[in-house]
């Protein structure tokens, strides 16, 4: 998959660093300089590539900076489950083709900045440069990856005085934009997706198994504006048909696409058991273009032009 030259999307999100579920009174705090210094000493120890999707897919973060505010991340991808590329000339309408050898596979690379304060409630705000196989949920796996290590386990003393081990969990959230409702205003309703995960947990994550394989699919398409009673008609009937999805199996999720007036497509998961679907919102993504030179899919270094209007984004999400 080629990418565009003039613009990327950026997701935004919140990222919370915690102990695991019921941790005792006496487990140590993590704070986001934890996995920095992390990804720093796997660098340095050159054990930075995280294989998974059954060897199929690549995932390693080599470059690390950061500025007063902000620490800076090169996360990289490669798959070897795409297929050669094809390049069309638009004068004279022939076409060239790249084919891929068995071994290799696509390379990209996402810019992603951190912010080093947290909020109010400890979670800091985190960028992140969509490219195929880097979003929210795949930085999640890596920051769990790379602090899955005993290297990076910090140490308490129990009640007994006997040492124990802890190491971080990560949460990225979505930082929330528009209502479902509100995109509605101006915004074509594409479809409803229903979604059953089948989980792998062979990558000994306990808590935070990466799933590798959607196998239950089901969709409403609608393609039209709607209007909001018209938008809960077919919300409900989504959600009677999750009754019989899989058997009723309640690990089932809702997505919700919507067309906005700028041409982007805004999906977002939805609780479907909840009582008002339109009052449910999107993660954010803000667009950032005129580059020059042209973007490139992958970097060999920091490009100033992206660090920059990443952090204007940030200025205007606030903390």
């Amino acid at each position: 998959m080629a990418l565009p030259s003039n613009h990327r999307w950026i997701a935004v999100g919140k990222l919370a660093l915690r102990n695991r579920k019921k941790a005792p009174h006496y487990a140590p705090e993590f704070v986001v300089q934890d996995l920095i210094d992390a990804l720093a000493d796997r660098i340095a120890r050159n054990e930075i590539h995280r294989n998974y999707g059954k060897d199929s897919r690549l995932m390693w973060c080599a470059d690390i900076a950061d500025d007063d505010q902000f620490h800076r991340l090169i996360l990289q991808a490669g798959d070897k489950n795409v297929t050669g590329m094809s390049f069309l000339h638009f004068q004279d309408l022939t076409t060239r083709d790249i084919e891929k050898e068995e071994e290799e596979g696509s390379h990209y690379a996402s810019h992603i900045l951190i912010r080093k304060t947290p909020d109010a409630i400890g979670r800091y705000l985190i960028l992140v440069e969509k490219v195929p196989g880097i979003y929210l949920s795949s930085i999640k796996d890596h920051f769990t990856w790379a602090c899955n290590d005993a290297n990076y386990q910090k140490v308490a003393d129990d009640d007994d005085g006997q040492p124990k081990a802890f190491r971080p969990y990560f949460e990225i959230l979505g930082h929330q934009s528009k209502t479902i409702r509100e995109a509605l205003r101006t915004g074509v309703l594409q479809d409803i997706e229903l979604v059953g995960h089948d989980e792998n947990h062979e990558d000994g994550l306990d808590e935070d198994p990466i799933v590798q394989e959607v196998i239950h699919e089901a969709r409403f398409e609608v393609k039209r504006k709607v209007s909001e009673d018209q938008a809960r008609s077919v919300f409900q009937r989504a959600k009677d048909f999750v009754k019989d999805f899989r058997g009723g199996a309640d690990d089932t999720q809702m997505f919700v696409r919507i067309k906005a007036a700028n041409g982007q497509i805004k999906r977002t998961e939805v609780n479907y058991d909840g009582d008002e679907i339109l009052e449910q919102a999107f993660v954010q993504n803000e667009i950032v273009t005129d580059f020059d030179p042209p973007l490139t899919q992958r970097y060999e270094a920091f490009r100033n032009d992206m660090i920059e209007k990443m952090l204007e984004v940030a200025d205007n999400v606030g903390d």
